[in-house]
This record gives structure tokens, sequence and C-alpha cells, in this order.
């Protein structure tokens, strides 16, 4: 799991695309509504509120989930 600052980095990142950024905010429990710019900034004040050397629910857009049987 990364910690903190990787996920801030991928937070940031412009190259993220809002539905990227939603699945982050679902992941994290936090509101996912809104414009890419007010949906990353949500994201990033979360993840800004938490322990710096924290781990984070891993947020790499390109992971495939299944769902358990």
């Amino acid at each position: 799991m990364p910690l903190v600052p990787e996920a801030l980095r991928f937070a940031r990142n412009p190259a993220a695309s809002l539905d990227q950024l939603r699945h982050a905010c679902e992941l994290l429990f936090i509101d996912a509504s809104g414009t890419t710019s007010e949906v990353r900034q949500r994201l990033i004040d979360h993840l800004n509120g938490l322990d710096a050397e924290a781990p984070v629910v891993y947020l790499n857009p390109k992971v495939a989930f299944s769902e358990s049987p």
C-alpha cells in the first residue's frame, strides 16, 4: 500500500481522469461528486489530513477489481 505522499502525487497528477479521481474518493469513502477540480481538491484535502507515514488504500487506477462470489 502506498503512503500518503504517493497518494498525493496521484491526486495532484493532471493526467488523472475524473473517473480515476472519483474511484479514489469512493475507495476512501469520501464524496465523489462534482467537477474534476472539485473532486481533485476534496481528495487532496482528505489526504492532507492523514499522517504522512500512514499507508492509504491503493489508488492505482489500472488495478482491475473483481466482485467477490
